[in-house]
């Protein structure tokens, strides 16, 4: 199907707007186009008040993908769609239910699905134990692709490909502790949370049509490092060593409380990334969109040396 004119959603629905993206897009639109209206929903009810007292201006909604219901409610005349899940989330029901509501209220303009882990794999390449589990992304990412591609509804796909920097929090501990990065060795390039959410609102509010149905890939264009790279790199920004342990070893001893079968299958996953680490490319459709150079990962890391370093 194909869209020949295109406008600015009255009304955006934001899914996962407590996150790290959900939130700044609705900053970023509030800001840009505060005729905007926005709903924001969450499937935590322990993030509403939150969501109440950082976005007043906004409506707030309890929903989720598997209960039609409060789904239902949350779709009805939104005319933006930012869809993004959780890892492990079950994306055939999810974006089964989700596309056969928007079909129903037929509002919406132009929905933005976040994708991440290389979506156009071959499928069959995957490790039959991470299709087992349903680890998000890589086995569930390619189903809710073609789920939403055979609903013919006006999707524009933004993988994430690269590592989106706040996951440096994770590593937070060991980096206080030992000065030492602890995770599993990747080599890829890298992208601002708040960078993405920025994007997502600058399609929303284009009047370019030919976004919809494109399929566009993130990242910064300017990083795409191994992390004893990263390493070194954070040994200047904070001006003491920092080493990198990538061993299985410390992976599991320092992210212990996360449990066994977890960590398992996160090992599983690293070690699929590195086996298609050769598809990664740095690319400029982010400063195309942003109209600046995306920030760099010097850059956040001096923004952020007092989360990650000081206690």
């Amino acid at each position: 199907m194909f869209w020949d004119r295109k406008r600015a959603p009255n009304k955006v629905l934001i899914f996962g707007a407590a996150g790290h993206i959900g939130g700044p897009l609705a900053r970023f639109l509030h800001r840009e186009a505060p005729q905007t209206r926005l709903r924001l929903v969450t499937s935590n009810p322990a993030n509403c008040e939150k969501l109440r007292r950082e976005h007043p201006h906004a409506e707030i909604a309890m929903a989720s993908y598997f209960d039609l219901p409060s789904l239902e409610k949350a779709v009805e005349g939104v005319e933006g769609v930012l869809v993004l899940t959780k890892s492990g989330t079950d994306e055939r029901e999810a974006m089964t239910n989700l596309a056969v509501l928007l079909k129903k209220t037929n509002t919406a303009i132009q929905i933005v699905r976040l994708l991440s882990v290389q979506p156009e794999a071959n499928r069959r390449r995957i490790p039959q134990s991470l299709r087992r589990h349903g680890l998000s992304p890589p086995s569930q990412h390619p189903i809710a692709k073609e789920i939403l591609d055979e609903s013919d509804l006006p999707v524009t796909y933004l993988n994430i490909g690269a590592a989106v920097m706040n996951d440096f929090y994770w590593m937070k501990e060991g980096l206080r502790r030992e000065h030492k990065l602890v995770w599993p060795e990747r080599h890829i390039p890298y992208i601002d949370p708040r960078e993405i959410a920025e994007i997502a609102g600058r399609l929303f509010l284009s009047t370019e049509h030919r976004h919809i149905g494109q399929f566009y890939t993130l990242n910064n264009g300017q990083d795409l490092m191994g992390l004893g790279e990263v390493a070194d790199l954070m040994s200047e920004v904070f001006q003491t060593k920092v080493t990198h342990d990538g061993s299985k070893e410390s992976f599991f001893r320092e992210y212990a409380k996360l449990g066994e079968v977890r960590l398992f299958h996160l090992w599983e996953l690293f070690q699929y990334e590195r086996e298609n680490e050769l598809a990664w490319s740095r690319n400029d459709f982010a400063e195309r969109v942003l109209g600046r150079k995306p920030l760099t990962l010097r850059s956040w890391l001096e923004e952020h040396h007092d989360g990650l370093m000081r206690t």
